[in-house]
């Protein structure tokens, strides 16, 4: 049964992601269409508190520059890998903050970063095992990246970025779909780089700011 759904979600998936790259798709009523992939700036920014943490106990995984393809060809069998990674953490993890699983106040630790090897853990302790799982699977490292964003509540959540040549999909442990990015609502703040996961990237003020310019666009669209 799962085979059959995975694979009627990818024929949908692929088929709006292509009529979309072709310009085939009906656009909104506001004449506004974001495009799949979330730019980036181009520039280095900081990287997370609890990135830096997580890498003093995983060197080898935070330093060692990636290689292959930044944009990973999204296939049925490799969509199938995804949701099926996605979904078995998202079930599989038990959602907890982190100050009330390590009581990181006390600590004086701001974030805390790591695999939920207990069967417990926050935003990020999903993304990370997302990611972990993902490379073991096949993906390319270079074509995912932990992406930081301000969620519905305007609070800092962390997510996973997967480049594909069908857009840039979102793996999140509070959405139990793959989506594109634009599609999640979120404020994308940065992600990692594909040439190396110690280095962040802002995401262009288009990006960051997508509800004012399709706002903008819709106003514009609109005049007599």
């Amino acid at each position: 049964m799962f085979r059959i759904t995975a694979a009627v979600a990818f024929a949908t998936f692929a088929l709006a992601a292509a009529s979309q790259s072709a310009g085939a798709n009906p656009q909104p009523k506001s004449g506004f269409e974001p495009r799949i992939y979330a730019d980036t700036n181009g520039g280095a920014t900081s990287v997370p508190i609890g990135w830096h943490i997580f890498c003093q106990e995983h060197s080898v995984e935070c330093h060692a520059p990636t290689h292959g393809a930044q944009r990973a060809t999204l296939t049925e069998q490799s969509w199938k890998t995804l949701i099926e990674i996605d979904q078995l953490v998202n079930q599989n993890i038990a959602g907890i903050s982190d100050e009330d699983h390590y009581h990181i106040r006390a600590k004086g630790i701001a974030n805390w970063w790591t695999y939920p090897d207990d069967g417990m853990g926050n935003c990020n302790d999903y993304a990370i095992l997302k990611k972990r799982l993902l490379i073991e699977a096949g993906w390319p490292s270079s074509a995912l990246f932990l992406t930081v964003v301000l969620d519905h509540h305007n609070e800092g959540h962390l997510v996973l970025m997967a480049r594909t040549d069908r857009g840039d999909l979102i793996l999140d442990n509070m959405e139990d779909k793959v989506l594109l990015w634009y599609q999640t609502g979120y404020t994308f703040l940065k992600r990692q780089s594909g040439d190396n996961p110690d280095t962040w990237l802002s995401f262009s003020d288009a990006v960051k700011n997508l509800d004012k310019v399709a706002a903008l666009s819709s106003a514009t669209t609109q005049q007599p």
